[in-house]
């Protein structure tokens, strides 16, 4: 036995390649398991596209197909939470109810200061959410120093 101390599995004369091979399965297993249930279930998470003014910060999504009343904004501290739920019922040609589904979304956005609630806008217009959230200190300036 070769004794390698930068390698600590050469230290021991064991097989180690069973092992290996059965990490790499369980890998590619989770890895493709989850690449399917996003097929089955849809799950696609809602861009953001994030932009800073002089002024303000400026969060827009673009959400076709959902109206007002499926989103919802929260703002706690210096995170701001956009929550997308879509409820669909389904009924038979008798009108009876059959079956409900229900997908909810969301993402959280973080500030590097407290979000001012009573500052902040939002507004929804042709499937385009936009939330500008106004800067604290936006008319600060900066005074030169006399030497």
């Amino acid at each position: 036995m070769t004794e390698n101390n930068n390698d600590p599995s050469k230290k021991f004369d064991i097989d180690m390649s069973p092992f290996r091979d059965f990490i790499s399965h369980m890998d590619t297993f989770f890895n493709q398991s989850f690449r399917q249930m996003n097929d089955v279930f849809h799950f696609r998470p809602f861009q953001l596209q994030t932009r800073e003014t002089h002024d303000s910060f400026i969060i827009e999504s673009e959400l076709p197909g959902y109206n007002r009343n499926q989103i919802a904004i929260e703002i706690f501290g210096n995170q701001l939470r956009i929550t997308v739920d879509n409820v669909n019922k389904i009924f038979n040609n008798n009108g009876d109810f059959l079956k409900k589904s229900q997908q909810k979304m969301e993402r959280t956005v973080t500030l590097p200061f407290d979000i001012p609630e009573d500052e902040t806008t939002a507004s929804f217009k042709n499937g385009l959410l936009k939330i500008v959230i106004p800067k604290q200190n936006a008319n600060r300036r900066f005074i030169d120093i006399d030497v």
